[in-house]
């Protein structure tokens, strides 16, 4: 009860600057995302995994150091993002397998999803990697309020800021063409 409460507190602060930050639509190569929080993952495998304090509550992209990011926009509600659920984990699968873990990190932000809706999505797709939900679609109006799946792949800046390389909105073909498109964008080799 005390984390749901922290993370409403968290969004609710959020709402209140979202104006300030949110983005008229997608992102483009090129643009820097503002700073913003983001709900702490329940799972503390998934907090160790991001490389977070155990007690953490919130956290920045900045957060999460010097690599570089994946993030997926998806909805339990969407089609396309149910239907690529098998395809984002083999993502994540390719990326520990390949040895490329402490170079890029993959989460995902459930547009309009309560924490339990996440919760749902997540076991039902088995899903590997850190979820964190956004019942009030406040960080989804700051990546630009794009329709779902929306993937992000991002490289941090030396001020600790993330710089998009590929914004890509809908599904796609395979997981290892799709891996190997966000690799180029990030330049990881």
């Amino acid at each position: 009860m005390i984390r749901f409460l922290s993370i409403i507190s968290c969004l609710t602060l959020l709402v209140a600057s979202a104006p300030a930050l949110a983005q008229d639509g997608p992102f483009s190569p090129g643009d820097v995302l503002p700073q913003m929080e983001l709900p702490a993952p329940e799972d503390p495998a998934h907090v160790q995994y991001l490389g977070l304090k155990p007690d953490v509550q919130t956290f920045t992209l900045s957060d999460l150091g010097d690599k570089a990011l994946v993030i997926e926009i998806f909805s339990m509600y969407c089609p396309i993002c149910q239907r690529e659920a098998p395809q984002v984990n083999e993502i994540f699968a390719l990326i520990q397998s390949k040895g490329l873990n402490d170079k890029i990190k993959l989460f995902g932000i459930g547009a309009g999803n309560s924490e339990l809706e996440v919760r749902v999505f997540a076991d039902k797709y088995a899903t590997p990697f850190p979820l964190v939900p956004d019942p009030d679609y406040v960080l989804h109006k700051i990546f630009g309020g794009a329709g779902t799946p929306y993937f992000l792949a991002l490289v941090p800046t030396s001020s600790g800021e993330y710089t998009v390389r590929l914004s890509h909105l809908g599904g796609f073909d395979s997981a290892e063409s799709f891996l190997k498109t966000i690799l180029k964008a990030v330049d990881i080799k």
